[in-house]
């Protein structure tokens, strides 16, 4: 049996839970020339990174420089072409809660007041978008400035049903890239996902998921509850969540104890302003679509560099020369 294609399931999706579904994906498939946040200007292809540093007490590092900066592609080095510091990019965040009914009781309640206090303390030119996820995505607030209505849809939130963790999270890059083409200011987009369980009701692998992720340029952090509920409370992340973390440069997090809980989205706030925006021109000017392994090094032993792992080239098709007919 022929498996639905990556863009009919995501279709399906966006129609169970989100509105403009169709305008949504008409413009997904016109904007071919994006790929992982990067922007096609004639054949030129600039490669934007964000770059987190820090010292080996996890504090963020600030006041390096561009030539404090060795980018590697497939081991060659790049010469950077953009370089800014810090919160000078605005955020655009989608938070995203399983509600599962796993989720049910005071998991669920702290981690609405976490969410919230994460909201309180983004800066006001920072939009944010807040998504609950069962068996379906279901947007709460769709992405913008209006924090306080942002706060206010997590109180309708209620712990049911199964987790389709993997397509929400799809769901949540397509809203993303479809807002930033509608903009004209740069934002870093980010998900920052939270649940208790694995995936038990997504319909697509969960390699096309990753893929599509990779191919996003979205910053993706996971925050895996590993409470008293759970069978074994010092487990790791679930590798998916690690991958979804890694290859996109975000973070993957274990919670054993739900007070520390509204630390830890503190701590990906802070860790988000203080992001270094990095980008160059890859010296490898074939158009192959291939796989770009990236990696990021700095002159001293006693920091911690993370990025996104690297990046799909683009595919371009040579135009065809036809004959003339005169």
């Amino acid at each position: 049996m022929r498996r639905p294609s990556l863009t009919a399931f995501c279709l399906v999706l966006l129609g169970l839970s989100l509105p403009h579904a169709q305008s949504a994906d008409n413009a997904a498939q016109q904007e071919t020339a994006v790929v992982h946040q990067t922007q096609f200007k004639g054949a030129v292809a600039l490669v934007a990174l964000d770059v987190c540093v820090k010292n080996r007490d996890g504090n963020p590092t600030q006041g390096l420089q561009p030539e404090d900066f060795l980018i590697l592609e497939n081991e060659v080095p790049q010469r950077i072409a953009l370089f800014s510091i810090g919160g000078h990019v605005p955020l655009a965040v989608a938070l995203l809660v399983d509600n599962s009914r796993s989720m049910f009781g005071e998991a669920l309640e702290q981690a609405k007041v976490a969410a919230a206090r994460f909201i309180d303390i983004l800066r006001p030119d920072d939009l944010v978008e807040v998504m609950s996820f069962n068996e379906r995505a279901n947007l709460r607030y769709e992405l913008g400035p209006d924090h306080d209505r942002a706060k206010l849809s997590l109180n309708d939130v209620f712990a049911t049903g199964a987790t389709r963790l993997y397509e929400t999270v799809l769901v949540a890059v397509r809203h993303l890239e479809h807002a930033q083409r509608r903009r004209t200011t740069e934002y870093r987009n980010v998900i920052i996902v939270l649940s208790d369980g694995e995936d038990t009701h997504s319909r697509l692998p969960f390699d096309d998921v990753l893929e599509e992720v990779r191919r996003s340029g979205v910053l993706v952090y996971t925050i895996s509850l590993r409470t008293k509920h759970r069978a074994q409370p010092d487990a790791p992340p679930l590798w998916q969540m690690n991958l979804l973390a890694y290859d996109t440069g975000g973070r993957a997090i274990a919670l054993r104890d739900l007070a520390g809980l509204t630390k830890t989205y503190e701590d990906i706030n802070t860790e988000l302003i203080n992001l270094y925006r990095i980008g160059y021109v890859p010296s490898n000017a074939v158009h192959d679509g291939s796989w770009r392994a990236i990696s990021i090094r700095v002159p001293s032993a006693t920091l911690v560099v993370r990025s996104r792992s690297g990046y799909y080239a683009p595919r371009f098709t040579p135009a065809v020369s036809r004959p003339s007919t005169r």
